[in-house]
């Protein structure tokens, strides 16, 4: 599905093909959230699966002090509650929308049903999920062995991927986190986020304009990943 790991610099997922898209929607209640709605929160029973038909999500672990960590951010076509499907069907995380989304929800059941029924669809549920546990290995790598600075430019990279439907798929997007959540995400403090971030700014890799983030020059920014 459509999403952006965050501790791997791959490519974003995969679009679903037009009739998954239908084999999903089609008949089903939609359900809207503006931005800054939270779709589901951390800890509630998991009774079905969402489908973000249009919009953008994030997934955010809040730990038992209270602090959250990005987990997962979702462009149109991706799906969300998964645990829904698990032997303990607990959502281990909130789905907040940060953009005004349109939302189908699937009942477990009738998910599982669908994944019986259309193979084709199972694998790409299967190809994703084995790419999210990737993306998770690759950020408890990263933690171990990375420094804050190695871990910030990895993540500005993969997160400023650009989305092939746009219209110029070349451009790299915009960044629209706070340093605060850049500390959270990396397991950092705001300082240490906000020293890294003027370094990038100084040697050309970044712009900042208020609180958005655009990178301008991934080749010299990629650099910081080996620390030359």
């Amino acid at each position: 599905m459509r999403e952006y790991s965050i501790g791997t610099i791959l490519d974003i997922s995969e679009d679903l093909d037009a009739g998954f898209v239908s084999l999903l929607s089609e008949g089903r209640d939609r359900v809207t959230f503006a931005a800054g709605d939270t779709i589901y929160h951390q800890g509630d029973p998991a009774d079905g699966v969402f489908f973000l038909l249009s919009g953008t999500a994030r997934s955010v672990l809040v730990s038992p002090a209270g602090h959250p960590c990005l987990l997962r951010m979702h462009l149109s076509h991706s799906l969300l509650g998964l645990t829904s499907l698990s032997a303990k069907a607990v959502r281990d995380a909130d789905a907040v929308a940060t953009s005004d989304c349109i939302c189908v929800k699937i009942p477990a059941e009738s998910f599982l049903d669908l994944m019986r029924s259309h193979p084709d669809f199972a694998v790409h549920v299967i190809r994703m999920l084995v790419d999210r546990m990737s993306d998770f290995h690759h950020r408890v790598g990263d933690f171990l062995t990375r420094t804050v600075e190695e871990r910030l430019a990895a993540t500005l990279l993969s997160i400023s991927r650009s989305d092939p439907r746009e219209e110029d798929p070349g451009q790299r997007r915009p960044i629209d986190l706070t340093h605060e959540e850049l500390a959270n995400l990396l397991g950092s403090r705001r300082p240490t986020i906000t020293a890294i971030l003027n370094s990038f700014s100084s040697d050309g890799s970044i712009e900042r304009r208020g609180r958005t983030i655009r990178v301008v020059d991934p080749d010299r920014l990629a650099k910081r990943l080996f620390n030359d």
